[in-house]
């Protein structure tokens, strides 16, 4: 087969309709879904009951993809977080700070030939290394992914609702020792009655949508104990999380 060279008027059309095809959101599309995160993530309260956040990742955008007719498909984006047990981080900081203390103590002490006083120190600071050394409650790590748009499809097993309520449901996943998943999903439309449903189907039409940057559902999954997981989303604040959603 022969191949025919592509000539420059070709090139300049190609190129012409390369750019009008163009699918890069602008910079204050990408913070209106960055602020809808936010306000589920604040929704949610501050942090678990004995945990610290260690990390805080978002997934941000930066294109779009056109359906026909105008109509847009929609975006996905989120943030991932992770939270650590609160007193041993806290503990650490405290040595830390305890022995930088101690340290500087002591070289006055030594400094002014003052023994009495460096073994008092000495004998102080390793108290406070023996407390700190005592087991306590630890809290396993805990990670959260916060997304907008995923479109799940899951079967409900009637043991497994942590909550449910008009558009939220909560469902649990154990895995072993007491951990596992706990997945909530917030869609006013597909889960405006939860009651009866055997599965949860979280769509938006097969054409797309007319809002570019719009939400339709929500979901967030936590991983880690099971206890604390269901403790916190308990208390999570679903009136301004359902506020975050768009109509179809």
């Amino acid at each position: 087969m022969r191949i025919l060279p592509i000539s420059g008027l070709c090139l300049t059309l190609l190129f012409a309709t390369a750019a009008s095809a163009q699918t890069s959101l602008t910079r204050s599309e990408v913070a209106a879904l960055k602020a809808k995160i936010v306000a589920v993530q604040a929704a949610m309260g501050g942090d678990p009951a004995g945990y610290l956040k260690e990390s805080e990742d978002f997934d941000l955008p930066t294109d779009f993809n056109p359906a026909q007719g105008g109509k847009f498909w929609p975006i996905t984006s989120g943030v991932s977080l992770r939270y650590t047990d609160r007193a041993s981080t806290e503990a650490q900081a405290n040595m830390e700070k305890a022995a930088a203390d101690a340290q500087t103590k002591m070289a006055a002490a030594a400094a002014s030939g003052n023994f009495a006083e460096i073994q008092r120190l000495t004998a102080e600071f390793t108290r406070l290394q023996a407390a700190a050394m005592t087991p306590a409650e630890h809290k396993e790590p805990m990670s959260v992914y916060v997304r907008l748009n995923q479109n799940p499809t899951v079967g409900i097993d009637p043991d497994a609702v942590v909550l449910e309520r008009a558009g939220v449901i909560a469902l649990r996943d154990e895995q072993s020792d007491g951990k596992g998943d706990v997945t909530v999903y917030i869609d006013p439309v597909a889960l405006r009655a939860t009651e009866e449903l055997s599965k949860i189907e979280l769509r938006t039409g097969n054409d797309g949508v007319a809002n570019k940057t719009g939400v339709f559902h929500v979901v967030i999954q936590l991983n880690g104990t099971l206890a604390d997981t269901e403790a916190w989303v308990q208390k999570f604040n679903f009136g301004p999380m359902l506020g975050v959603i768009d109509a179809q």
